[in-house]
């Protein structure tokens, strides 16, 4: 996915759970970093998608976002971990997909959209349609 789909993804994370942990605006900043943090690999085409798509760096983040509930408070690790999950899981409905236990090649979890192609735009405006339906029910 393209960044500006995953800062939409991230929106719609902070729409649906910021209203469950009594939003905050600084909780945005948690949001949006968490979901951009998986594609600090870009630069390196050999790597994008494999080094910080997997478990093992998930697992790191999950305890980064831990540390962050204890210096910020709960609800802002909670948000920065489920907003690098949704990059995940943005990432694994496009063609080249994720690699969840790299550098192990099997399984690789991927779906019918092409990154920047028709799919991606119109899962956009699924996801934009769904932050409106969201906010009209809080």
């Amino acid at each position: 996915m393209e960044k500006m789909s995953h800062l939409i993804l991230a929106f719609l994370v902070l729409v649906i759970f910021g209203f469950i942990l009594n939003f905050t605006i600084y909780m945005s900043i948690f949001a949006f970093v968490g979901v951009l943090i998986p594609d600090l690999d870009t630069k390196s085409r050999k790597y994008h998608r494999k080094l910080f798509h997997n478990i093992w760096i998930l697992i790191i983040f999950l305890f980064i976002g831990f540390i962050l509930g204890i210096f910020f408070n709960r609800e802002s690790g909670i948000i920065f971990s489920i907003g690098f999950i949704s990059h995940l899981i943005g990432d694994s409905l496009t063609h080249r997909g994720i690699m969840p236990l790299w550098p192990i090649k099997k399984p690789k979890f991927n779906g019918p959209v092409k990154t920047g192609g028709l799919g991606e735009y119109l899962l956009i405006l699924i996801l934009l349609i769904l932050i409106y339906w969201t906010g009209t029910m809080i």
